[in-house]
């Protein structure tokens, strides 16, 4: 099929793509109004709406209300090791450090109980009680990641760890708090899917509706024992995932 069979639609965005990745458009300039895009291109505005949702999907460019469509900065991919956790401490901590960039991060705990889900990957009974943490994580104050833990309460109720973030063990990560009441953690377990983002973490992660995310399932054990399991999300087009693999 040739260039003319093409929906004009796509025919637009191809245009506007070949601009931004150019450098014709500059990073964070405005777009051409919805009107000026129909005049100078002989279209409706279905179609150019159409082009500009494509832009926004693929992360170049995003609406802002009131105010019009503008040029999305791309920033530069972060290579975030994953495997900090054999040191001491917080992964995140140890992993933003070797990148140069200071650590923080919000944290609110309480007592939940279990979904079907979570009971699976817990391996504990549905509607176990559990303690969930979310998280907002930051670096050099910027919100790069999130994350949602759960450990099951029976494990640690009436420990000076119950809290991640609170008592003498506050911060230090699970493989350290989990060895303070004799439980020690031999293996952590990844698994990584690629998703649009949600609408309860563009906010947070500042990053517009459309745009994908790096969501991990990340699983403590004691053995045959998960003594802990988190969904962390991050940006995709700012941040790359690296794995060391070690041979015997």
């Amino acid at each position: 099929m040739g260039e003319l069979g093409r929906p004009a639609y796509l025919r637009l965005a191809d245009a506007l793509r070949a601009e931004i990745l150019s450098g014709a458009r500059e990073p964070g300039s405005r777009m051409p109004s919805i009107a000026d895009l129909c005049r100078d291109h002989g279209l409706s505005e279905q179609p150019v709406r159409q082009a500009l949702r494509v832009l926004a999907a693929e992360g170049l460019a995003e609406g802002r209300p009131g105010s019009g469509t503008y040029v999305r900065p791309r920033p530069v991919p972060a290579r975030i090791a994953r495997g900090r956790y054999q040191a001491a401490g917080s992964p995140f901590a140890a992993e933003s450090r070797e990148r140069g960039v200071e650590p923080s991060w919000t944290n609110d705990s309480q007592k939940t109980y279990a979904t079907t889900t979570l009971a699976v990957r817990l391996g504990i009974a549905e509607g176990a009680p559990v303690i969930q943490s979310q998280y907002v994580f930051l670096a050099d104050g910027a919100p790069v990641q999130l994350s949602t833990s759960w450990e099951p309460l029976a494990m640690t109720e009436g420990s000076v760890v119950v809290l991640p973030e609170l008592g003498p063990l506050a911060g230090r990560g699970v493989v350290e708090r989990m060895a303070h009441i004799g439980i020690t953690v031999t293996r952590v377990t990844e698994d990584v899917t690629a998703r649009p983002v949600l609408e309860a973490e563009s906010g947070p992660l500042g990053i517009p509706l459309g745009a994908t995310v790096l969501a991990i399932e990340r699983t403590h054990w004691a053995g045959e024992l998960a003594v802990e399991t988190a969904d962390i999300v991050l940006a995709a087009d700012s941040s790359r995932l690296a794995y060391e693999i070690e041979l015997p």
